[in-house]
């Protein structure tokens, strides 16, 4: 089956957006958290809508297999990501193994599993509804859920099951006018009201007092977060070109091996060079670490650990030939 250019496009712009904005995390310039601010808004939940978009057509068996395979290769990365705090003790470590550092993984485990159960039993879109409105009322919970952001974002991949090929020919219709303009808009709407308010909406967690002066104010901020990564995913897709997909087929390799790469760089390379990140050197970082991740993934034990069932297959079916 031939691949979607445009998706692979989208799946490689936004991978290579969210090792950039890894790597502005923690930055303290005003400029870079106007970045974090602008790529937060659509980068993750536009990459959750792709995941639900080729999620439409899984059934149960396709979900086990899928989550069996995802799982080991999940458990490896945990464990290679825990390996440094070995020497802090075995609790410490644990501690680390056990915590989930792709949450995006988890969620995808969550949002597929829960579509697989409710699939035909439900219309799509009251479950989209309901979606929206259970992080909504949940926010008014005085304490927070742990990983709460998966409920927040799970409208994302809904919208994706529901969309189809003419839905995404309708968007690349679009005046490109308008999504530049609307972009450049969103753009100056962030250097002006870039605040901790907004950068604690953009990563759907839940209880509206934990991180808001008030239930109000929460709920507002979870609202306005919804509807600009909506508008802002169609103004990416609309404008997103469909030749630098080349590399959309190693997202979810460049996704969890770059954790690994960022905390060679940024906390061992920079600080025994007293390197201070800016604004270039993350962008060159990223390219680097983007970079290695593809060289790296076409090893072949890269390869097992990320299709772990394809190769245990491809040897069964070789000996029972």
């Amino acid at each position: 089956m031939a691949r979607d250019k445009l998706f692979d496009s989208l799946k490689f712009l936004l991978i290579c957006l969210v090792v950039f904005g890894h790597t502005i995390d923690t930055s303290t310039t005003k400029f870079d958290h106007i970045l974090f601010g602008f790529l937060y808004t659509f980068h993750m939940p536009l990459f959750i809508f792709i995941s639900g978009y080729f999620s439409k057509n899984i059934t149960w068996k396709k979900y086990k297999k899928f989550f069996i395979g995802l799982s080991i290769t999940f458990t490896i990365f945990q464990f290679i990501y825990s390996i440094p705090s070995m020497f802090l003790g075995f609790e410490n470590w644990l501690q680390v193994f056990i915590r989930p550092k792709g949450w995006y993984i988890l969620g995808l485990f969550l949002w597929r599993f829960i579509y697989v159960i409710v699939k035909g039993r439900i219309s799509i879109i009251n479950l989209l509804i309901i979606s929206f409105l259970v992080p909504i009322i949940l926010g008014f919970l005085p304490f927070n859920i742990e990983f709460f952001r998966l409920i927040t974002f799970f409208p994302y991949f809904l919208l994706g099951v529901l969309s189809s090929k003419i839905t995404m020919v309708r968007i690349r219709k679009i005046n490109k006018f308008y999504s530049i303009l609307y972009l450049m808009i969103l753009f100056v709407f962030i250097y002006k009201n870039m605040d901790i308010r907004y950068r604690l909406s953009l990563f759907g967690e839940g209880s509206y007092l934990v991180y808001f002066q008030s239930n109000l104010v929460g709920l507002f901020y979870r609202l306005q977060a919804y509807l600009l990564a909506i508008i802002t995913s169609i103004a990416v897709i609309n404008l997103t070109p469909q030749n630098i997909g080349k590399f959309g087929t190693k997202t979810l390799e460049i996704y969890l091996m770059h954790f690994i790469f960022e905390v060679i760089i940024y906390s061992i390379i920079f600080p025994r060079f007293t390197i201070q990140p800016n604004l270039l050197i993350n962008i060159i970082s990223t390219i680097i670490i983007i970079t290695l991740c593809i060289y790296i993934s076409n090893f072949r034990i890269i390869q097992f650990i990320m299709h772990p069932l394809d190769f245990f297959n491809s040897n069964y079916n070789k000996k029972n030939r």
